[in-house]
Order: structure tokens, then C-alpha cells, then sequence
């Protein structure tokens, strides 16, 4: 509730006029208070922005919690060198970086000290999707428990680590809080975390920004290649595009296990009628969703858990509707996931690139917790999958 009072408060402001010379501000936003901080997974990042693009039209302002140092907010700026220095804006207290509040103030303070045309935000953290706090530790525990399931443990130590958005200490930042603590709409987001591409984490933040970027699997623990991203960013329009491929590329090119990766790039704006066209489907087979529970393992799943959570969502809707809805579906799809790239292999799930849209979807498993929480998603009471 105050999160969302706060966000009332500051999204009816005046907007500071932009510099029209400053195309693009984009704060990252590094959660790094939990195990990836403990690896050091943030400082690798920081330093490889520190050695790619420096935008002479632009603003790169990164908003750092650490796992042993206290809060930073700094900008990045070329030194007297030529090194790229860290000029800092803010000093911050121990705080938690999964509380949305911490978010809004992050993202006024970008608007208001770098004013431009157009902002992007980069989330860095874990990220378990739409699942709410408490609930993925329910599935995780179950594939650790039961190596012999044949899924490798998710903290296998031959195997590359994953990032699992925001986390800090025993807190994390759910979907909706996170969507209603961005104070005024974006031109991007990027999830730099694992199991942010589903559907109903696009369909929570679709009033948020103009195009979202995500990972419908994990995502190894190196991240997004900053020093390949930044400079697509800060074309005269974000080539997000060139950033999906940059991410892709980057893993792409190694070999065994390392070779892992899903991406895709949705626009927000025909998510409703996206929507739509899924509860017309949906109301027209409630008898085989009904019914459908037993046959989730015939669906591309995007996950390590067990049972699956994270499923392909055309595929999905490819065995629920008639050739004529299934187009139709297609057709609107087509307007959302407008790019995606993925590796035949995400560690020990194979992909099938004829069976991957680019976003995943959940299909109700046996667990009640979980579908009572999913019927209460905005995705859920606009498709009505669950009554």
C-alpha cells in the first residue's frame, strides 16, 4: 500500500523538460544483497560497462547493492585518463534493495539529475517469474531432493551457476509491487535475471514500458554482455533487437554447458488484445483445460523444477485450439514477441526451436498454492484460464 501511495504521488508530477540533446538515462538496477553479490557476479558486470560504450548522448546511472558494501548510486564518466570512472551521485545506509520504494526513488532521481528523452531500466537480481515470495523454494527444494530425477541440482557445482527479480536477505520484490513503483513509463526494461519472459510477468508491467526484454529459462550467473548491450542501447532509436542477439551471441559461442541461452524482445502494446484472443480460446475449450493437468509434459517446458512450472505458451495454446483460433493467436503473437533466439540446449532442457515462442506461460499443476496464486495475476483474470 505504500508503494503504491508513493507511486500516485510522484507519477502525477511534472516531468523535468529533457535535454533534447540526451537521448536516452538508464539506471541498472543491481540487487546483488544475496548469492550472486556473495560470487561477485555484480562487480564482473560493473566492470565490463566500465569497458564497453560511454554514451556522448546519454546517461548510464547504476544503483548498486552489494553483498559486503552498503548502497551506491553512481554514473559512469569518461576520466581525465580516459579510464571510465564511477562518479558518485548518493551514499546510501544499509537498506533493502528488494523494497519498491528503493526502486521509485532510484528511478526520480534518474529523471530529475539526468532529465532526457527517453529512459530505460535494467533490472539485475534473481527473478523466479510471477511466482510470489516463498513459492519457488517449494519446487527448487524438490529437484535438490531428488537428484535422481534425472534434472541436474541447480546448484550442481560442474555445472555453470544460474541467476534464480530482486532479492535481499529474505525479501523479494513481486511482480505487481515492481510494476507499480515504476513512477512513469519507460522506453525499456531489461530482466537480467532468471524466468522473467513469461507471459504474465509482460502482461503485469504492459503499462510500464514500451518494450520489455527477457529470458523465459535461467539465465548463467555472467549475465548480460554489458560491454556489447550499451552501445546498441543508445542508437538514435534502443536497438533492443541488437541487444537480444548481443546476449544470445555472447553464449552462443561457448561450448558445453556454457552454451545456454533464451531471449526475446515483447512490445507491450498488443498485449491486451493478445489477451483477448487467449480467453476467447480459453472459454471455448473449458471442458480440455479442465482436463488438461495430466498432459502438461507434453508441452515445451522452460524450467529444471519439479513438477514444471515455466511452459511454452503457443505450444500450449497449439494443442487447446482449433487450426482457425490457433492463427488467429499466432497473428496477435506475432505483434508482442517481435524477437527471440535461443540455443538448441539450456543446460540439460532441450529447446526445439519449432516449439519455442519466445515466452512462457504456467499451466496448473497439482499444487494449490501455486494456482491460488496464479488465479489472482492480472494474466489470469483477463484470460480467465482459472475460474
Amino acid at each position: 500500500m505504500v508503494a503504491l501511495l508513493l507511486f500516485s504521488a510522484v507519477s502525477c508530477c511534472d516531468k523535468p523538460e529533457p535535454d533534447t540533446q540526451i537521448q536516452l538515462s538508464v539506471l541498472i538496477y543491481i540487487a546483488a544483497d544475496n548469492s550472486l553479490g556473495k560470487y561477485r557476479d555484480d562487480y564482473a558486470n560493473i566492470e565490463q560497462l566500465k569497458q564497453g560504450f560511454l554514451p556522448s548522448n546519454g546517461n548510464i546511472v547504476v544503483y548498486h547493492d552489494a553483498y559486503d558494501a552498503p548502497p551506491r548510486l553512481f554514473r559512469l564518466v569518461k576520466g581525465s585518463d580516459g579510464a571510465v570512472d564511477e562518479e558518485l551521485i548518493e551514499q546510501y545506509p544499509e537498506e533493502n534493495s528488494a523494497d519498491p520504494q528503493v526502486l521509485t526513488r532510484s528511478l526520480i532521481l534518474l529523471r530529475d539529475r539526468f532529465p532526457a528523452n527517453d529512459y530505460g531500466l535494467i533490472l539485475w537480481s534473481h527473478g523466479t517469474g510471477w511466482l510470489p515470495k516463498g513459492e519457488y523454494s517449494k519446487y527448487y527444494n524438490a529437484v535438490n531432493n531428488y537428484p535422481s530425477s534425472g534434472m541436474v541440482p541447480l546448484m550442481a557445482s560442474d555445472q555453470p551457476r544460474v541467476k534464480s527479480f530482486g532479492e535481499d536477505g529474505n525479501d523479494v520484490m513481486e511482480i505487481e509491487a515492481l510494476a507499480a513503483s515504476i513512477p512513469y513509463r519507460l522506453s525499456f526494461v531489461i530482466f537480467d535475471a532468471c524466468l522473467m519472459g513469461g507471459i504474465e510477468v509482460a502482461y503485469a508491467m504492459r503499462h510500464t514500458a514500451d518494450y520489455i526484454v527477457a529470458s523465459p529459462t535461467e539465465i548463467i550467473t555472467d549475465g548480460f554482455p554489458y560491454h556489447h548491450i550499451m552501445q546498441p542501447l543508445f542508437e538514435q532509436t534502443p536497438n533492443l533487437k541488437a541487444v537480444c542477439n548481443a546476449f544470445y551471441n555472447y553464449y552462443n559461442d561457448k561450448s558445453g554447458s556454457w552454451k545456454s541461452a533464451t531471449i526475446a524482445l515483447y512490445h507491450t502494446e498488443g498485449l491486451t488484445s493478445l489477451a483477448a484472443t487467449v480467453r476467447s480460446i480459453f472459454d471455448a475449450h473449458r471442458e480440455t483445460l479442465n482436463a488438461f493437468v495430466p498432459h502438461r509434459d507434453l508441452i515445451q517446458c522452460y524450467d529444471r523444477l519439479s513438477p514444471g512450472i515455466f511452459f511454452d505458451l503457443a505450444h500450449f495454446i497449439s494443442i487447446i485450439a482449433t487450426p482457425a483460433e490457433y492463427s488467429a493467436f499466432e497473428s496477435e503473437l506475432s505483434k508482442t514477441v517481435i524477437h527471440k533466439r535461443a540455443t538448441p540446449m539450456f543446460l540439460t532442457i532441450p529447446i526445439d526451436p519449432d516449439r519455442y515462442s519466445g515466452v512462457a506461460a504456467y499451466i496448473p499443476n497439482g499444487l494449490l498454492t501455486t494456482r491460488q496464486a496464479f488465479r489472482e495475476t492480472e494474466w489470469n483474470r483477463a484470460v480467465r484460464l482459472m475460474e
